[in-house]
């Protein structure tokens, strides 16, 4: 069978690993890099290359799919663990947020830091979330946390995450991120020695080998839905054009709409219902280290970016030692005027309002780099349901599929090996 897969990234790579060598696959990316927000810098840094992912990433101790993903291309010697501190940035302050003691420092009044406690390590050993379906964030929050949590932690915090008040959010999805995350904040997170590229190269590897092919710098323009699907595309200012049995996409619903001639009305009704965020990321490298925490939620209102992450203090070998590497990262709608600003613009609005918080940073900044991703996170309001994965010849896999999970490398590697799994079931059934 001849299957073409729309989208470099983890997820499409995941599905073109997994079905390569039984079918004739071939991989369309529009970027020169592959792996999407996986995707990593080489960075030329005191006389070596360093490789940098170009987003932060992590490695969470239920990451099943990942560590598997890891141990099958040979790389589980490389895989650590760590135990990092987290933080908020509140009123221009770093507040350690990972032990009692930090915890009691915190400007809140006791009786809400024990209410906040309860509701966290409450979340950390809940598994069904499905009792929430329906109930917005905000209205289960208060109700657990109590107001002045709400307004002082999570109010800012799903602001940031997804532009909309809490209310618009599903309770369900924001619960089971506390799963995720906040029991490996109790516990270790794990990072990649040599980078998470090794990820990302692997699985090309692995393509190729079993006879997959990979285009990359290479844009698809439009696909005509039939039984024989014709797929056209420009590489190289040359337009193109094959012949396949099926499609897979792994962009974003408003990409593929704009590419195939038709859909179902019911499919392309659900796909144009979902709505994205995006995000900029600058990361940056310094000559010296800042702080330890790792993670910095941040929980003022005026601030141009919604967390800040130091990748040195959970990636030992990603700087020349005693530097480090920072992520700063906005969740942002591209209709704001932030999105609109060139690279260098960016970089200085966030370099200064970081300057109040950790002083001095603009002054030890060795290099930097701006990355922008469209379609970064999809927006799960209440009653969000997951799309289709399949309709008449054309598979639908991403982010926009994975709710109530959080997005993340695993996420991400699940859906391309289930929808791997569905063209498998579908053939066998023909």
């Amino acid at each position: 069978m001849r299957i073409a897969i729309i989208g470099g990234g983890l997820t499409g790579l995941t599905a073109a690993y997994a079905l390569a060598g039984k079918h004739s696959v071939v991989v369309f990316e529009k970027d020169k890099d592959l792996g999407g927000m996986a995707g990593s810098y080489i960075v030329d840094w005191d006389g070596k290359k360093w490789s940098i992912s170009k987003t932060y990433h992590h490695i969470l101790n239920g990451d099943e799919t990942t560590k598997n993903m890891i141990k099958s291309l040979g790389l589980d010697s490389k895989l650590h663990w760590k135990k990092v501190k987290q933080g908020f940035i509140y009123n221009d302050k770093i507040y350690g947020f990972s032990t009692l003691t930090e915890i009691l420092k915190f400007p809140l009044p006791l009786a809400d830091k024990i209410r906040l406690a309860k509701f966290v390590l409450f979340g950390t050993k809940k598994k069904d979330w499905s009792v929430l379906e329906g109930v917005n964030a905000k209205d289960w929050i208060i109700k657990e946390a109590g107001q002045r949590n709400f307004d002082v932690f999570f109010d800012q915090l799903i602001r940031n995450k997804f532009h909309e008040p809490a209310e618009n959010i599903s309770a369900s999805w924001v619960g089971t991120r506390f799963v995720k995350e906040s029991s490996s904040f109790l516990k270790s997170f794990g990072w990649l020695e040599g980078g998470i590229s090794q990820i990302v190269y692997g699985l090309a590897e692995g393509i190729k080998n079993r006879g997959g092919k990979i285009f990359t710098d290479t844009k698809v323009i439009s696909i005509k839905n039939e039984k024989q699907k014709k797929l056209i595309y420009e590489k190289n200012g040359l337009k193109k054009q094959l012949i396949f049995d099926v499609i897979v996409s792994t962009v974003a619903p408003e990409v593929i709409l704009n590419l195939v001639d038709k859909l179902p009305e019911d499919v392309e009704r659900q796909l144009r219902k979902i709505r994205y965020l995006s995000c900029i990321c600058m990361t940056a490298g310094l000559k010296k280290e800042f702080t330890d925490r790792y993670w910095m939620n941040v929980l003022d209102k005026d601030k141009p970016f919604s967390a800040v992450f130091n990748h040195t203090a959970l990636y030992e070998d990603a700087a020349p030692a005693g530097k480090s590497v920072f992520f700063v990262a906005t969740y942002l709608m591209r209709d704001e005027p932030l999105w609109k600003k060139s690279d260098e613009e960016i970089k200085n609005i966030y370099v200064e309002a970081l300057n109040k918080i950790l002083p001095g940073f603009k002054y030890n900044i060795e290099w930097w780099r701006i990355f922008k991703i469209e379609y970064a996170e999809a927006i799960y309001r209440t009653g969000f349901i997951n799309p289709p994965m399949f309709t008449d010849g054309l598979y639908f896999a991403g982010i926009y599929r994975i709710y109530p999970k959080i997005r993340n490398m695993s996420s991400a590697m699940e859906e391309g090996l289930a929808v791997a799994a569905k063209i498998e079931e579908n053939v066998k059934n023909v």
